[in-house]
């Protein structure tokens, strides 16, 4: 399906010397301006993707899986609809790992992983010198929370995955133990830390050469903000409102305080119809 965003807003930063401009006429042509991504030379590029309601919900009471934002907003066109897995799309096919918690893993009931079959994206993957396929990060705190036999990215051989965690799983089948080390070069391993400090966790990708690193984790979203490790949050809000006590980024989090908190500034904003906003934000952290 080929779709052509209307940007709205787009911040000049962009244009400066602080970001490098990834000229590609498919993603231009979609986007309607050219893509271009931060610069950073001594850490890693860390940014979440996220579909919410217009109240900041991630998914439904009755279906807690986060695709469903889009999918059950029956106002949306088909358009608007593949714009969001789109964005999502190009999130990942910029990143060398995406950050995914064991909660979402069981939301999605063992079928997650972070594919890209969007194919102007896959060559634009290839343009960036990227793997075929994402490292995924799980970060977990109990392993033996989930049951790993049932997870399609444990299953399927050609999907490389680091598990963190603070304990030894009864069972895992396939996978590399080690502590405290990781290794690029194994497809499926196991790294048993003290405590999942995730500057830490950020840290030990960062020195294997995970340069761009995408999460999807609404938990961890929250800590990455608490450590001022994330630099840009892309949100699409889907023009529905949900309510009541159903997960949204952060809300088992303890909160930041009116003093000292995020500030998010928008960097593109871009629409297609009337019922969905696609947003990219560039995150600050001490402002005074």
């Amino acid at each position: 399906m080929q779709i052509k965003f209307k940007n709205l807003i787009h911040h000049p930063i962009l244009d400066s010397s602080k970001y490098s401009n990834h000229q590609n006429y498919k993603i231009g042509e979609t986007l309607t301006y050219n893509f271009n991504i931060p610069i950073k030379n001594s850490q890693a590029f860390v940014f979440g993707c996220f579909a919410t309601s217009i109240d900041g919900k991630l998914c439904y009471p009755d279906k807690q899986s986060g695709f469903n934002i889009a999918k059950d907003n029956l106002l949306a066109t088909q358009e608007e609809r593949y714009a969001d897995w789109w964005t999502l799309s190009l999130a990942r096919s910029i990143s060398d790992a995406v950050i995914i918690g064991s909660n979402s893993l069981m939301i999605e009931n063992g079928e997650y992983s972070a594919t890209i079959d969007i194919n102007e994206l896959k060559d634009f993957r290839g343009q960036l010198n990227k793997s075929k396929q994402l490292l995924h990060v799980i970060i977990c705190r109990d392993a033996n929370k989930v049951d790993w036999s049932s997870q399609h990215i444990v299953k399927e051989r050609n999907i490389p995955i680091v598990i963190f965690t603070l304990n030894k799983p009864h069972i895992l089948p396939n996978i590399i133990q080690s502590t405290n080390s990781f290794n690029k070069n194994l497809q499926k391993q196991l790294i048993i830390l003290d405590n999942l400090d995730i500057t830490k966790i950020i840290d030990i990708l960062y020195s294997n050469g995970i340069k761009t690193i995408l999460n999807e984790s609404p938990y961890y979203h929250h800590e990455l903000l608490k450590a001022q490790l994330l630099d840009e949050l892309w949100i699409n809000t889907s023009g529905v409102h949900i309510g009541g006590n159903v997960a949204s980024l952060g809300h088992i989090n303890s909160s930041f305080t009116s003093a000292s908190h995020p500030h998010f500034s928008v960097l593109t904003l871009d629409c297609l119809g009337y019922n969905f906003l696609y947003a990219r934000y560039k995150i600050t952290y001490d402002v005074k």
